[in-house]
């Protein structure tokens, strides 16, 4: 299965005229988008982000800096998997979208103990690709500009706990590579903002990272 994974676009206009180029030329069978099409909105910023996937199959979670509106258009479009298991061939996707709390009052943020919750009550295994906006706390991913590890706990400990075989996350801008949390693999997303994406095949467990 060959996966683009893409993660804070954060409604750049210049992300929409180089993808639809990049899309024309490249064919993948899924599209994950890991939150933060928006920054705090436009909706219709949204609406034609999505467009560029016409017809593909896609999956996508929410981010901290995307309101209710962008959820809501996610659920219209049947593409919303925060809080759920979705089944495509021999691998399972698990999403949790928004962040654990920040310090900036962002539109879609969470508890620890509800992250944990919710998650808890998804069935996840060593088939299971685990979606998340924010990267595991201490993971190597989380640390932001000023030094603070801003990556949740409660989705560090879910991946200890149930070792799914890929976590693919967003939220930090700072950071963007390849690593290991008990015996899980994580790809921590570059910022699509600029133009960059990751390709990823799942069953060689190959992961590329790539400007469009």
């Amino acid at each position: 299965m060959r996966v683009l994974a893409l993660s804070d676009i954060h409604s750049d206009e210049m992300v929409i005229e180089k993808l639809r180029v990049f899309l024309e030329r490249n064919k993948f069978d899924l599209v994950l988008i890991a939150g933060d099409i928006t920054n705090r909105g436009p909706v219709s910023y949204a609406e034609e982000f999505l467009g560029l996937f016409s017809g593909m199959n896609v999956l996508a979670i929410h981010g901290n800096m995307d309101p209710k509106p962008v959820v809501d258009l996610l659920e219209r479009r049947g593409i919303f998997f925060h809080c759920k298991r979705v089944r495509i061939g021999e691998w399972a996707f698990v999403g949790f979208g928004g962040s654990s709390p920040t310090p900036f009052g962002t539109p879609t943020e969470y508890p620890e103990d509800e992250i944990e919750e919710e998650l808890s009550k998804v069935r996840i295994d060593e088939k299971t690709v685990l979606v998340t906006h924010s990267p595991p706390y201490d993971s190597g991913f989380d640390r932001t500009r000023i030094g603070m590890k801003a990556g949740s706990k409660a989705i560090r400990k879910i991946i200890e706990e149930k070792r799914p075989f890929m976590n693919i996350c967003g939220h930090i801008h700072e950071s963007e590579g390849i690593g290991m949390l008990n015996g899980t693999k994580i790809v921590k997303l570059p910022p699509a903002e600029k133009c960059k994406a990751v390709e990823i095949l799942l069953r060689e467990g190959e992961v590329r990272f790539m400007e469009f």
